[in-house]
């Protein structure tokens, strides 16, 4: 019998990569077509048959785009063209929502069409982020943008997300929820392990891009005020950090493998983000036994779910500086009598490898429905 042959479309590595090994390891034909360096597909465990890499080809194009913004849509076109004429025939393929015209050529070649969804809906997104800026007349995303996630979604048989919110903004905008496949991303537990070390530098720790759309602005006033000792790693997005504040400790970005070192320094994992469809590093924060702080537009209701003491998990009831400082609160007071490893069996469930496990289930079963539906 032949293997089923599984596409997979990426601009960056994101968990794209991952995915790509993981259904490898089930057993099937897997090819990913990304911009994603060869030396980082290598990296991490595909080999040169497992993916076609454009990064060389596209390099220059990259690079005028982030000199002219204006480019990006002629870039965004081009790329996606290069990809619908280079890419093989396949049973499924799983894109990226940006890409539009290979997922149309592959479906009119017969195969059932997957997309990945890392936010809400995009108009949805789109609401939350022009209420971040306070600007109703300004783009927040570009309308080219729009019109293609919009049109992904049309041409979509399936689509993948990582939480219940995400699966809620869909639903709000008509889309049917039958279509909707829930798949809470994967960490790598080799990277991250708990700890029960009690004399730790740092009360609070904060791991991604400094932004507004991360809740960045409430971090700076909640911590201001409770005078907690600070630590954030990851790069400056669109606000400023407060260096000279003594208690605060910025770090730039650094590799995934050298996280664990920063996640060990602090007591807590704080995340009170306005827009994310899941935050892996929420899932990296929980294997390392750091109680979460989380937000209702995160995966950290999904978690909170999911672990065996979910008094480490603590939701936010709103995005107000109170509203933070109460939450800390608490999770400081679950990390004061924590003597275990809060997650329990979860984290399990939380590996990249139970990741590929759910999505090769739900492919097995997209086929089968498919040949019971042919005969």
């Amino acid at each position: 019998m032949n293997k089923i042959k599984i596409n997979l479309l990426s601009h960056g590595r994101f968990h794209m990569v991952d995915l790509t090994r993981e259904l490898k390891k089930q057993g099937f034909d897997v090819k990913l077509y990304s911009f994603v360096p060869p030396k980082m597909c290598k990296k991490y465990g595909l080999c040169n048959e497992d993916f076609y890499s454009l990064f060389y080809i596209l390099a220059p194009l990259v690079y005028i785009s982030r000199h002219f913004k204006s480019f990006d849509k002629i870039r965004n076109i081009i790329q996606d063209v290069i990809m619908a004429i280079i890419m093989r025939k396949c049973n499924i393929l799983i894109s990226l929502t940006g890409f539009i015209f290979a997922p149309k050529k592959a479906k009119r070649n017969g195969a059932t069409i997957i997309f990945e969804r890392g936010s809400k809906h995009i108009l949805e997104q789109e609401k939350i982020l022009k209420h971040i800026h306070n600007r109703k007349e300004i783009e927040v995303i570009p309308s080219f943008n729009i019109k293609r996630n919009l049109e992904a979604y049309n041409i979509a048989d399936y689509i993948s997300i990582a939480s219940q919110h995400v699966k809620e903004s869909f639903i709000k905008n008509n889309f049917n929820p039958n279509k909707l496949f829930i798949n809470p991303y994967g960490v790598d537990l080799s990277m991250f392990k708990p700890t029960l070390k009690k004399n730790k530098p740092y009360d609070v720790i904060m791991v991604g891009g400094w932004s507004y759309r991360k809740g960045c602005d409430l971090i700076i006033e909640a911590m201001k005020q409770m005078k907690l000792k600070f630590l954030h790693v990851g790069s400056i997005v669109d606000i400023p950090f407060p260096t000279n504040i003594p208690h605060f400790t910025h770090i730039d970005a650094v590799d995934q493998s050298k996280l664990i070192n920063y996640y060990h320094q602090a007591k807590i994992f704080l995340f009170p983000s306005r827009e994310d469809g899941f935050g892996m590093v929420l899932s990296q924060a929980m294997a390392c036994n750091l109680p979460i702080v989380g937000s209702p537009n995160s995966g950290a209701p999904d978690l909170k779910e999911m672990i065996a003491i979910q008094d480490c998990i603590t939701i936010i009831q709103d995005y107000t500086i109170d509203s933070i400082i109460n939450a800390v609160n608490q999770a400081l007071q679950q990390y004061d009598k924590l003597y275990e490893v809060y997650a329990g069996e979860a984290v399990n469930n939380l590996t990249w490898e139970a990741y590929g496990n759910r999505y090769a289930n739900f492919i097995n079963k997209i086929i089968s429905d498919k040949t019971q539906h042919l005969l």
